[in-house]
Parts: C-alpha cells; sequence; structure tokens
C-alpha cells in the first residue's frame, strides 16, 4: 500500500471517531427523561454514529497497522494496539461489576419505575453506572497515553508534529474526563446533584479527546507523498537502492519509494 493509501485510510478512521461524537449528544433526550418522538428519532442516528465510529476506529487500526511496516518500527502499531486492548478489558469488567451489581438489585430497580407507557424512568439504573463512572473514565486515560506514544514514534517517522499535538490533546481530555467523572461520582454519593448530571459532567469532559481526534485527522492528511524527483546518491556510502516494485533509484535508508510510494 502506497503512502497515499495509508494516510486516507487513518484521516479518513480519524474523521469517523470524531463523527461518533454525535451519539451521545443524541441520546440526551434520554437522559432528561424526555421520551418524545424526538427521542425516538434520535435512536437511529445514534446508531449509525455508533457504527461509524466502529469503522473509524477500523480503518484507524489498519492505517497504524501499515505505517508500523512501511516505517519498519512495529512500536507505532503495537502502542496503538495496547492502548485499545486495554482500554477494553477495564471497561468490559466496570460493565460486568455494573451489570452484577444491577441484578443483585434488580427488584428494587423495577419497584422504582414510572408504569406509565414511554415515561419509564432510568434514574435508578443510571444511579448504578455514574459511581463507574471514572472507571470508565481511567479505562479512555491509559488508551489515550498509549495512543500518544503511538503518535509520538509516527511523528518522528512522518516528519509531521501535529501528531505530537493530537497525543497531548488525547491524554489532556482523558485527563480532563477522568476528573470530571471523579467529581460528578462524588457529588452523586454526596447527594447533591442526580445520576443525570453525574453522566453529563463526564460526558462533557471528553470534548477535549474528540478535539483530539480532529487533529489527528489533519496529520494523517498532512502525511507528504514521496515525490518522484531523483535523489542523489548517499554520500556516506555512494550507493543508491532501487525499487523492488518499480525499480527506481531511492537512497540506501530510504523508507518509501520516491517514485511509486509504495513500501521499500
Amino acid at each position: 500500500m502506497t503512502v497515499e493509501s495509508n494516510r486516507m485510510m487513518g484521516g479518513i478512521g480519524a474523521s469517523l471517531i470524531v463523527v461518533s461524537a454525535i451519539g451521545p449528544v443524541l441520546s440526551l433526550p434520554i437522559f432528561f427523561n424526555t421520551y418524545s418522538t424526538s427521542a425516538n428519532a434520535a435512536s437511529p442516528f445514534s446508531s449509525a454514529v455508533g457504527l461509524a465510529g466502529f469503522a473509524g476506529i477500523i480503518l484507524f487500526m489498519v492505517a497504524m497497522r501499515r505505517f508500523a511496516g512501511g516505517y519498519k518500527d512495529p512500536g507505532i502499531f503495537d502502542n496503538a494496539l495496547y492502548g485499545l486492548l486495554s482500554s477494553i478489558v477495564v471497561s468490559g469488567v466496570a460493565a460486568v461489576l455494573i451489570v452484577a451489581v444491577v441484578f443483585m438489585n434488580f427488584s428494587n430497580i423495577i419497584s422504582s419505575f414510572n408504569p406509565v407507557p414511554g415515561q419509564t424512568n432510568l434514574q435508578a439504573i443510571l444511579g448504578y453506572m455514574a459511581p463507574a463512572m471514572p472507571v470508565f473514565s481511567l479505562a479512555g486515560l491509559v488508551q489515550a497515553l498509549f495512543t500518544m506514544r503511538a503518535f509520538n514514534l509516527l511523528a518522528a517517522k512522518s516528519k509531521t508534529r501535529l501528531f505530537r499535538t493530537a497525543g497531548l490533546a488525547l491524554v489532556a481530555g482523558s485527563v480532563l474526563a477522568l476528573i470530571l467523572a471523579c467529581i460528578g461520582a462524588s457529588l452523586f454519593f454526596a447527594a447533591l446533584i442526580s445520576a443525570t448530571a453525574a453522566l453529563i459532567i463526564t460526558f462533557a469532559g471528553t470534548t477535549v479527546s474528540y478535539l483530539a481526534w480532529i487533529f489527528a485527522a489533519k496529520a494523517f492528511f498532512s502525511i507528504k507523498v514521496p515525490t518522484s524527483e531523483p535523489l542523489p546518491a548517499s554520500p556516506a556510502t555512494g550507493k543508491a537502492r532501487y525499487c523492488p516494485h518499480c525499480g527506481e533509484e531511492n537512497l540506501p535508508d530510504a523508507v518509501f519509494c520516491t517514485h511509486c510510494g509504495k513500501s521499500m
């Protein structure tokens, strides 16, 4: 695969991850118990943007894998993969704990439901989710740290400094989300705010993280594609390296062919 296709794949993937941020916004009517036609209409769109975010993650990971192979630096992909897997594991543990607690208190939750159709009160369930939000935010921070390392490696290899900015913004957003999640959970336990308010506070902290993915998308699209201009032989060896795909002459340490753009 060429540099052009790799950077397009990474840029589109990052852009789709940004689009997935619309999902929580479309779900706000549910949190505020406004079960109207607008809330019902938002459900298909929320699912669509969720699928877009999932597709974006896949495209992003494939692009990082190919850049790692092209630049011969496995750390680019490995760190991105470690971040994704660690986030899944931590989030999975938190989700299992939430489900276990909900089932143990199922009778109490059912008794708190509003019997009027279409006006089911989710506060009881949200009350068990709010305390777990710091755990989910912690998972996001772990992923952000690994992703920042991957971005730093890619920035060094591609000479695109914007990746470093994206990594720092991603970690900053994750730290902010974790802080706000802890504040929201503490206020909820102190009975100062509702479970809905605690969740909204946490969601607000993820805004910076999505801004980081905007930087990442721009960074991918900013990666320069090798030109077809001939390069001089290396003064150190006086030898040149020939592309196995098109046969054009390149520097001995070239990563991508300057003529066809394919990996050397």
